[in-house]
């Protein structure tokens, strides 16, 4: 072999060895960016995902909430018969399950006003107290309606209790007579508080539980044989209702 092939065999060697080196170095280079971009692409979709979630979450503007609900009323009443005072009068009145809806909108992030009611049931009125063996006053067929203000925590959470605090109105649709003929009663209203929570599944479907105390009360009117007969009745129910709400 002669000097001259070795010095024009050397260079070549040398270039293709570095041209190999820088190839393998930019296959590396290359597949290192591209996992980098694929990385940030996930991280990227992630908090788009998130951001999403949470924003819907935040921007429901109503709610609804409906379910069987238990009226249990704390009764209590004053009677007169011919203009007097009947001592030691009162009524019972059972409890009835109904079915309620309320439906709210939110005023900012965490208060809410909410209008809530119920198909009304029949409440069967017995006569207590000193008038006690007399039996089935009569029948009142109505029930609680209620305006609140709530305040609502926890809103990007599955669990969101709330408070409310308005308006109660006892709704009287009609009666029924008893030992007490030509009965009536006047529709009222009153105060009411509240404390509840969803349970939420999803951004838009969940459940909840709620109790409503309401101090709302009556003004009975009617006749017992030839006496005129009028009763001022404080329902004040205690109004438990439970099912399932959605948020939109």
């Amino acid at each position: 072999m002669r000097v001259s092939d070795i010095s024009v065999t050397a260079p070549q060697s040398f270039l293709r060895f570095t041209a190999l080196l820088v190839s393998r170095r930019f296959k590396t280079l290359r597949t290192s960016v591209m996992s980098a971009i694929k990385q940030a692409a996930l991280a990227a979709l992630a908090v788009a995902a998130i951001s999403t979630t949470a924003h819907a979450q935040t921007t429901d503007q109503w709610f609804v909430h409906a379910g069987p609900a238990l009226v249990a009323p704390d009764e209590s009443a004053t009677m007169t018969a011919g203009g007097q005072a009947v001592p030691g009068a009162n009524v019972s009145i059972d409890s009835r399950w109904t079915f309620e809806g309320e439906i709210g909108r939110y005023l900012t992030r965490n208060v809410a006003i909410a209008v809530a009611a119920g198909y009304p049931p029949t409440f069967t009125v017995k006569t207590a107290g000193s008038l006690s063996g007399l039996g089935t006053a009569g029948q009142m067929t109505g029930g609680p309606a209620g305006i609140l203000l709530q305040y609502h925590f926890n809103r990007e959470g599955r669990i969101q209790p709330y408070v409310g605090a308005g308006a109660s109105f006892l709704v009287v649709f009609g009666t029924k007579d008893g030992v007490m003929t030509d009965l009536k009663a006047k529709s009222a209203m009153g105060t009411a508080l509240q404390v509840g929570s969803d349970f939420m599944l999803n951004d838009r479907w969940g459940a909840f539980i709620d109790v409503k105390k309401a101090w709302v009360g009556t003004l009975a009117t009617g006749s017992m044989g030839p006496n005129p007969v009028r009763a001022k009745v404080n329902v004040d129910p205690l109004v438990t209702n439970m099912g399932v709400t959605y948020h939109f």
